[in-house]
């Protein structure tokens, strides 16, 4: 757990050899072998995560989550090949159960996106849809190894330093936001598929390698051109291409990434729940110090800033269920709307029960090297929504009504 802290609080993205050159145990040194030896026992027994996390849009997508309230048929999650997290919530207000699920959409077509949802519910494949577009997802990290038993009790025993990602916050959301290609991506297209892979646990350069071309050659030919195309006919020279572009781009790594992630399987926890809630802070230093707080009571805290100028933020917690109550004391101490804040936990059990690999996938083969613009095919996406029939009396989670925080299907997006 000392090391795992130690990862989330290094902005780069560390090999076993540099990791030992810094990170210590106790005062004393690690050497390379034992941390290599520990991933691979991290990953094997833990479902261990660590990779560095993009800016969605500097890879031109736009970070978008929808609550779907009465879904009929759980096909519906899987159709875009955007999807970037799932999630069963209950709100707290009402009881009800809502699917939220996180999408990373071309920017280009935020507006075709939406129409996918109208014509789902139009069809009378969910009931309602709430959107929320943000700037992007940011983590804290509390220390793991203050707040995690050896038994996986997890306890808040004393303050948390989290400043850290005081700083990291306030750096990366004061000044413009734009959805575009970044002239990092631009200049080496190649890294579009590169770091799309490293989020779907792959490690090594050969075994990225070797997932990439799975896919077809086809599509990753259009990224490579000249010497380079001739590089996929020698699987060494197209290895060497792979950790060339991946080392030039971690030499820009605050360009094109936010922050390192580092997490594990959270179910082998003790006495853990999620909660998510959204607020409207009144400004972007409030914000940071909203997520700030509710991390002080957290494993784990996600904060997803809502694009527009109300501020509006919604915020995750991976928190002890004993600090219920101290995550609503932050949302009344921060929340400044007429609209009551909007406070959920997870229903784990429906979310493992409902998820499918398909409602968590960025296809980086709909991506034009070229033109360095992602192909949204909007009405194939609705066409394959009209397959399926509504199941007259069975609901995949019920309705709950849509709040305000949340932009609803029939207005205009918050810009």
């Amino acid at each position: 757990m000392k090391l795992l802290t130690f990862l989330t609080r290094r902005q780069a993205w560390l090999s076993p050899t540099e990791i030992a050159r810094e990170f210590k145990l106790d005062g004393g040194r690690v050497t390379s072998r034992t941390i290599h030896r520990w991933f691979l026992r991290l990953r094997e027994a833990g479902a261990f995560v660590y990779y560095p996390y993009p800016k969605a849009n500097v890879l031109g997508l736009q970070d978008v989550f929808v609550r779907v309230y009465g879904a009929r048929h759980e096909g519906i999650f899987g159709i875009l090949p955007f999807g970037s997290s799932f999630n069963v919530e209950v709100s707290l207000g009402t009881g009800q159960p809502f699917v939220t699920q996180g999408y990373w959409v071309p920017g280009s077509s935020v507006d075709e996106f939406r129409a996918y949802w109208r014509a789902a519910r139009d069809l009378g494949l969910v009931e309602e849809v709430a959107i929320f577009q943000s700037r992007n997802t940011h983590f804290i990290f509390s220390p793991f190894h203050e707040m995690i038993a050896e038994d996986g009790l997890v306890s808040v025993k004393k303050p948390v330093d989290n400043s850290h990602f005081e700083a990291l916050l306030k750096r990366n959301l004061r000044g413009p936001f734009e959805v575009r290609v970044g002239d990092v991506i631009a200049k080496s297209p190649l890294v579009i598929p590169v770091v799309l892979e490293h989020i779907w646990t792959h490690f090594s350069s050969a075994q990225l390698w070797a997932v990439i071309r799975e896919k077809g050659e086809e599509p990753i030919r259009a990224y490579l051109h000249g010497s380079r195309a001739r590089a996929l006919r020698r699987p060494g020279a197209a290895l060497r291409l792979l950790q060339a572009q991946w080392a030039s781009l971690m030499g820009d790594f605050d360009e094109v990434f936010l922050q390192p992630r580092v997490f594990f399987d959270w179910r082998g926890l003790r006495n853990l729940m999620v909660v998510s809630f959204v607020i409207r802070p009144g400004s972007v230093d409030r914000m940071v110090e909203a997520a700030l707080r509710a991390s002080e009571h957290s494993v784990f805290t996600t904060l997803k800033p809502g694009v527009g100028y109300e501020e509006t933020a919604l915020v995750s917690c991976f928190s002890p269920m004993e600090r219920l109550l101290d995550l609503l004391d932050v949302v009344r101490s921060f929340h400044r709307d007429r609209e009551p804040p909007v406070v959920a936990v997870q229903d784990q059990r429906a979310t493992f029960e409902l998820f499918q690999p398909a409602f968590c996938r960025v296809d980086w083969r709909l991506f034009d090297p070229t033109a360095l613009v992602w192909r949204f095919d909007g009405s194939a996406y609705v066409e394959r929504l009209k397959e399926f029939k509504p199941r007259a009396n069975e609901l995949v989670v019920s309705r709950s009504p849509v709040k305000s925080a949340w932009t609803r299907l029939g207005e205009q997006p918050e810009t």
